[in-house]
Protein backbone atom coordinates (compact mmCIF):
# COMPACT_ATOMS: atom_id res chain seq x y z
CA UNK A 1 0.00 0.00 0.00
CA UNK A 2 1.01 3.62 -0.56
CA UNK A 3 0.12 6.95 0.59
CA UNK A 4 -0.11 9.77 -2.25
CA UNK A 5 -1.81 13.11 -3.04
CA UNK A 6 -4.36 13.19 -5.46
CA UNK A 7 -3.66 14.19 -9.06
CA UNK A 8 -4.94 16.67 -11.16
CA UNK A 9 -8.57 15.64 -12.05
CA UNK A 10 -9.39 12.77 -9.67
CA UNK A 11 -11.43 14.81 -7.44
CA UNK A 12 -13.86 12.54 -8.27
CA UNK A 13 -12.16 9.37 -7.15
CA UNK A 14 -10.97 10.96 -3.84
CA UNK A 15 -14.60 11.47 -2.91
CA UNK A 16 -16.06 8.28 -3.96
CA UNK A 17 -13.47 6.52 -2.23
CA UNK A 18 -15.46 4.39 0.78
CA UNK A 19 -18.16 6.84 0.45
CA UNK A 20 -21.89 5.54 0.66
CA UNK A 21 -23.89 6.56 -2.92
CA UNK A 22 -26.02 8.93 -0.37
CA UNK A 23 -23.12 11.20 0.66
CA UNK A 24 -21.53 11.87 -2.78
CA UNK A 25 -22.41 15.37 -3.50
CA UNK A 26 -22.45 16.56 0.37
CA UNK A 27 -19.03 15.41 0.51
CA UNK A 28 -17.96 16.94 -3.38
CA UNK A 29 -19.97 20.47 -2.03
CA UNK A 30 -17.94 20.66 0.80
CA UNK A 31 -14.87 20.17 -0.71
CA UNK A 32 -15.61 23.10 -3.43
CA UNK A 33 -16.39 24.95 -0.84
CA UNK A 34 -13.46 24.54 1.40
CA UNK A 35 -10.96 24.97 -1.95
CA UNK A 36 -12.84 28.33 -3.04
CA UNK A 37 -12.17 29.43 1.38
CA UNK A 38 -8.57 28.35 1.33
CA UNK A 39 -9.36 25.87 4.14
CA UNK A 40 -8.14 23.09 1.78
CA UNK A 41 -6.01 22.59 -1.23
CA UNK A 42 -6.22 19.58 -3.99
CA UNK A 43 -2.57 18.72 -2.98
CA UNK A 44 -3.89 18.23 1.07
CA UNK A 45 -6.28 15.86 -0.15
CA UNK A 46 -4.27 11.99 -0.11
CA UNK A 47 -5.52 8.28 -1.01
CA UNK A 48 -4.09 4.91 0.07
CA UNK A 49 -4.03 2.09 -2.58
CA UNK A 50 -2.90 -0.74 -3.49
CA UNK A 51 -1.11 -0.74 -6.88
CA UNK A 52 -3.36 1.24 -9.83
CA UNK A 53 -6.41 -0.22 -7.75
CA UNK A 54 -9.15 2.35 -7.02
CA UNK A 55 -8.51 3.98 -3.62
CA UNK A 56 -8.68 1.69 -0.44
CA UNK A 57 -9.04 5.06 1.92
CA UNK A 58 -9.12 8.89 2.33
CA UNK A 59 -8.16 11.86 4.10
CA UNK A 60 -7.71 15.39 3.72
CA UNK A 61 -5.44 18.15 5.61
CA UNK A 62 -7.91 21.43 6.72
CA UNK A 63 -6.62 24.82 7.97
CA UNK A 64 -8.17 28.47 8.79
CA UNK A 65 -8.16 30.48 6.06
CA UNK A 66 -4.70 32.37 5.01
CA UNK A 67 -2.71 29.62 7.15
CA UNK A 68 -0.11 27.59 5.41
CA UNK A 69 0.17 24.41 7.35
CA UNK A 70 -2.34 21.50 8.46
CA UNK A 71 -4.40 22.66 11.15
CA UNK A 72 -6.72 19.06 11.19
CA UNK A 73 -7.66 16.32 9.41
CA UNK A 74 -10.97 15.91 7.45
CA UNK A 75 -12.90 13.50 5.30
CA UNK A 76 -10.72 10.08 6.95
CA UNK A 77 -12.68 7.20 5.33
CA UNK A 78 -11.20 3.55 4.96
CA UNK A 79 -12.84 0.50 4.65
CA UNK A 80 -14.47 0.13 7.90
CA UNK A 81 -16.37 -3.21 7.48
CA UNK A 82 -13.30 -4.67 6.42
CA UNK A 83 -9.29 -4.55 7.31
CA UNK A 84 -9.62 -1.20 8.74
CA UNK A 85 -6.99 -0.88 10.92
CA UNK A 86 -4.46 -1.19 9.15
CA UNK A 87 -5.13 0.40 6.11
CA UNK A 88 -6.71 3.49 8.07
CA UNK A 89 -3.17 3.13 10.16
CA UNK A 90 -0.52 3.32 7.53
CA UNK A 91 -2.34 6.04 5.69
CA UNK A 92 -3.12 8.51 9.37
CA UNK A 93 1.12 7.45 9.69
CA UNK A 94 2.34 8.55 6.17
CA UNK A 95 0.09 12.15 6.20
CA UNK A 96 1.12 12.94 9.94
CA UNK A 97 4.45 12.86 8.06
CA UNK A 98 3.60 15.02 6.08
CA UNK A 99 1.91 17.36 8.40
CA UNK A 100 4.82 17.69 9.90
CA UNK A 101 6.96 18.52 6.98
CA UNK A 102 4.49 21.36 6.46
CA UNK A 103 5.24 22.47 9.82
CA UNK A 104 2.32 21.08 11.81
CA UNK A 105 3.09 21.58 15.69
CA UNK A 106 -0.74 20.08 16.37
CA UNK A 107 -3.20 18.11 14.23
CA UNK A 108 -6.48 18.33 15.24
CA UNK A 109 -9.92 15.74 14.40
CA UNK A 110 -13.25 16.50 15.09
CA UNK A 111 -15.34 13.13 15.27
CA UNK A 112 -19.25 13.71 15.35
CA UNK A 113 -22.09 11.81 16.56
CA UNK A 114 -24.26 10.58 15.22
CA UNK A 115 -22.99 11.33 12.00
CA UNK A 116 -23.12 14.05 10.34
CA UNK A 117 -22.90 15.72 7.05
CA UNK A 118 -20.94 16.71 5.57
CA UNK A 119 -18.47 13.77 6.85
CA UNK A 120 -21.00 11.37 7.74
CA UNK A 121 -18.57 9.46 10.32
CA UNK A 122 -19.97 6.26 10.40
CA UNK A 123 -18.57 3.75 12.91
CA UNK A 124 -17.22 6.11 15.80
CA UNK A 125 -15.90 3.25 17.60
CA UNK A 126 -13.37 1.88 15.10
CA UNK A 127 -12.41 5.42 13.66
CA UNK A 128 -11.38 6.04 17.92
CA UNK A 129 -9.41 3.02 17.81
CA UNK A 130 -7.46 4.34 14.63
CA UNK A 131 -6.71 7.17 15.66
CA UNK A 132 -6.25 6.39 19.31
CA UNK A 133 -3.64 3.76 17.84
CA UNK A 134 -1.88 6.77 15.30
CA UNK A 135 -1.30 8.67 19.28
CA UNK A 136 -4.40 10.84 18.87
CA UNK A 137 -5.55 11.65 22.04
CA UNK A 138 -9.48 12.99 23.53
CA UNK A 139 -9.14 16.57 24.30
CA UNK A 140 -13.05 17.76 24.64
CA UNK A 141 -16.34 16.71 24.24
CA UNK A 142 -19.68 19.02 23.41
CA UNK A 143 -22.91 18.89 22.82
CA UNK A 144 -24.37 20.39 19.47
CA UNK A 145 -27.44 22.54 20.04
CA UNK A 146 -29.90 23.34 17.27
CA UNK A 147 -32.23 26.77 17.00
CA UNK A 148 -35.63 26.09 16.71
CA UNK A 149 -38.25 28.16 14.52
CA UNK A 150 -37.78 31.31 12.11
CA UNK A 151 -38.67 34.14 15.15
CA UNK A 152 -36.03 36.20 16.38
CA UNK A 153 -36.25 35.81 20.47
CA UNK A 154 -37.26 38.72 22.17
CA UNK A 155 -34.50 41.58 23.32
CA UNK A 156 -35.21 42.64 26.64
CA UNK A 157 -32.69 45.97 27.12
CA UNK A 158 -30.75 45.36 30.23
CA UNK A 159 -27.67 45.61 27.95
CA UNK A 160 -25.71 47.96 25.87
CA UNK A 161 -23.95 46.71 23.00
CA UNK A 162 -20.47 47.96 20.82
CA UNK A 163 -19.10 46.10 18.26
CA UNK A 164 -15.65 45.01 18.09
CA UNK A 165 -15.05 48.52 15.26
CA UNK A 166 -15.95 50.36 18.71
CA UNK A 167 -14.40 48.80 20.90
CA UNK A 168 -11.05 48.10 19.12
CA UNK A 169 -8.94 44.82 19.15
CA UNK A 170 -7.34 45.70 22.30
CA UNK A 171 -10.21 45.54 24.53
CA UNK A 172 -11.93 42.89 22.70
CA UNK A 173 -8.90 40.61 23.57
CA UNK A 174 -8.87 41.96 27.04
CA UNK A 175 -13.01 41.47 27.05
CA UNK A 176 -11.33 37.88 26.14
CA UNK A 177 -9.42 37.06 28.94
CA UNK A 178 -11.85 38.28 31.40
CA UNK A 179 -14.77 36.38 30.40
CA UNK A 180 -12.30 33.04 30.14
CA UNK A 181 -11.62 33.07 34.26
CA UNK A 182 -12.99 30.51 35.63
CA UNK A 183 -14.52 29.09 32.80
CA UNK A 184 -16.12 25.48 32.64
CA UNK A 185 -14.67 24.79 28.46
CA UNK A 186 -12.08 22.26 28.84
CA UNK A 187 -10.09 23.54 25.86
CA UNK A 188 -9.84 27.67 26.71
CA UNK A 189 -9.36 26.14 30.40
CA UNK A 190 -5.98 24.48 29.20
CA UNK A 191 -5.35 27.03 27.29
CA UNK A 192 -4.97 29.60 29.51
CA UNK A 193 -2.99 27.09 31.65
CA UNK A 194 -0.52 26.58 28.41
CA UNK A 195 -0.65 29.77 27.52
CA UNK A 196 -1.33 32.26 30.51
CA UNK A 197 -4.69 34.17 29.90
CA UNK A 198 -3.72 36.88 27.65
CA UNK A 199 -1.76 34.99 25.43
CA UNK A 200 -4.65 32.51 24.92
CA UNK A 201 -7.17 35.55 24.30
CA UNK A 202 -4.89 36.95 21.61
CA UNK A 203 -4.03 33.40 19.96
CA UNK A 204 -7.93 32.56 20.35
CA UNK A 205 -8.87 36.01 18.76
CA UNK A 206 -6.24 35.55 16.03
CA UNK A 207 -7.66 32.32 14.97
CA UNK A 208 -10.93 33.49 15.14
CA UNK A 209 -10.90 35.81 12.95
CA UNK A 210 -10.32 33.51 10.24
CA UNK A 211 -13.42 32.43 10.35
CA UNK A 212 -15.77 33.34 7.96
CA UNK A 213 -18.01 36.33 9.75
CA UNK A 214 -19.89 39.61 9.67
CA UNK A 215 -17.81 41.88 11.94
CA UNK A 216 -21.03 43.68 13.59
CA UNK A 217 -21.39 39.86 15.03
CA UNK A 218 -18.50 40.17 17.13
CA UNK A 219 -19.44 42.42 19.89
CA UNK A 220 -18.91 43.59 24.08
CA UNK A 221 -21.81 44.13 25.90
CA UNK A 222 -22.14 46.51 28.79
CA UNK A 223 -24.23 46.87 31.89
CA UNK A 224 -26.48 49.69 30.22
CA UNK A 225 -25.40 52.82 29.07
CA UNK A 226 -21.79 53.75 30.36
CA UNK A 227 -21.88 50.61 32.39
CA UNK A 228 -19.36 47.85 33.14
CA UNK A 229 -18.59 45.11 30.88
CA UNK A 230 -20.81 42.27 31.69
CA UNK A 231 -20.42 39.63 28.50
CA UNK A 232 -19.15 38.84 24.48
CA UNK A 233 -20.02 37.31 21.91
CA UNK A 234 -18.61 36.13 18.74
CA UNK A 235 -20.80 34.61 15.80
CA UNK A 236 -19.41 33.36 12.99
CA UNK A 237 -20.70 31.32 9.30
CA UNK A 238 -19.51 28.12 7.61
CA UNK A 239 -20.62 26.41 4.75
CA UNK A 240 -22.95 24.39 6.50
CA UNK A 241 -24.31 26.42 9.41
CA UNK A 242 -24.31 29.44 11.21
CA UNK A 243 -22.99 29.40 15.04
CA UNK A 244 -22.49 31.45 17.90
CA UNK A 245 -18.65 30.69 17.70
CA UNK A 246 -17.93 31.94 21.47
CA UNK A 247 -19.88 33.44 24.14
CA UNK A 248 -18.96 34.75 27.90
CA UNK A 249 -19.96 36.90 30.84
CA UNK A 250 -17.25 38.05 33.34
CA UNK A 251 -17.35 36.14 36.48
CA UNK A 252 -18.82 39.18 38.66
CA UNK A 253 -21.41 39.35 36.22
CA UNK A 254 -22.40 35.19 36.13
CA UNK A 255 -25.88 34.36 37.42
CA UNK A 256 -27.87 37.64 36.76
CA UNK A 257 -29.13 35.87 33.16
CA UNK A 258 -26.91 38.44 30.66
CA UNK A 259 -26.31 35.99 29.00
CA UNK A 260 -29.71 35.34 27.70
CA UNK A 261 -29.97 38.87 26.71
CA UNK A 262 -26.65 38.34 24.26
CA UNK A 263 -27.60 34.74 22.62
CA UNK A 264 -30.86 36.76 21.82
CA UNK A 265 -29.26 39.68 20.48
CA UNK A 266 -26.94 37.39 18.71
CA UNK A 267 -29.61 34.86 17.54
CA UNK A 268 -31.75 38.05 16.25
CA UNK A 269 -28.38 38.93 13.34
CA UNK A 270 -28.01 35.42 12.41
CA UNK A 271 -31.91 35.02 11.67
CA UNK A 272 -31.67 38.34 9.45
CA UNK A 273 -28.51 37.68 8.12
CA UNK A 274 -29.74 34.05 6.96
CA UNK A 275 -32.75 35.91 5.33
CA UNK A 276 -30.84 38.33 3.49
CA UNK A 277 -28.67 35.55 2.32
CA UNK A 278 -31.84 33.76 1.46
CA UNK A 279 -30.25 30.23 2.39
CA UNK A 280 -31.25 27.74 4.53
CA UNK A 281 -28.42 27.14 7.04
CA UNK A 282 -29.04 25.86 10.46
CA UNK A 283 -28.35 28.04 13.27
CA UNK A 284 -25.87 25.49 15.52
CA UNK A 285 -24.10 26.01 18.69
CA UNK A 286 -21.52 23.69 20.63
CA UNK A 287 -20.90 23.68 24.42
CA UNK A 288 -18.62 21.70 26.73
CA UNK A 289 -20.42 19.04 28.61
CA UNK A 290 -19.80 20.03 31.63
CA UNK A 291 -20.64 23.28 31.11
CA UNK A 292 -24.27 23.09 32.23
CA UNK A 293 -24.73 27.07 33.09
CA UNK A 294 -23.94 27.71 29.20
CA UNK A 295 -26.33 24.47 27.76
CA UNK A 296 -29.24 25.94 29.94
CA UNK A 297 -28.95 28.78 28.70
CA UNK A 298 -28.99 27.93 25.29
CA UNK A 299 -32.07 25.79 25.99
CA UNK A 300 -33.68 29.38 27.35
CA UNK A 301 -33.01 30.77 24.00
CA UNK A 302 -35.03 27.56 22.00
CA UNK A 303 -31.90 25.52 21.06
CA UNK A 304 -32.78 21.86 21.56
CA UNK A 305 -30.32 19.31 21.99
CA UNK A 306 -30.95 16.09 20.12
CA UNK A 307 -30.34 13.53 22.05
CA UNK A 308 -26.95 11.55 22.02
CA UNK A 309 -25.77 14.69 19.44
CA UNK A 310 -21.92 15.37 20.27
CA UNK A 311 -18.84 16.29 19.08
CA UNK A 312 -15.32 15.06 20.58
CA UNK A 313 -11.94 16.91 19.65
CA UNK A 314 -9.29 14.93 20.03
CA UNK A 315 -5.30 15.91 18.83
CA UNK A 316 -2.10 14.76 18.18
CA UNK A 317 1.47 16.46 19.09
CA UNK A 318 2.97 15.54 15.75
Amino acid sequence: MRTRPIRPGEIDPFVDATVRPGHREDTKQYLQSMFAAGSMRPEWCFVIQEGDDRPLGRVAFWTLPGTEKPFALVLFEVPWEGGHAGVGTRLLGDVLDEARRLGADRIEHVLDTPPMRPQFQHHPGKRLEVLEGAGFAFRRETDRFHRRGEEPPPVPGRLSFRTLQEVGEAAFVDAMMRVSEGTLDREIREERTRLGPLWAARDFFEDARRVEHDPSWWRLAYDGPGGDLATLVMSAESPGFLTIFYVGVVPEMRGQRYVDELLAAATTALLGARVQGGGEKPLWADTDVTNAPMAAAFGRDGRGSRRGESTSLISLQP
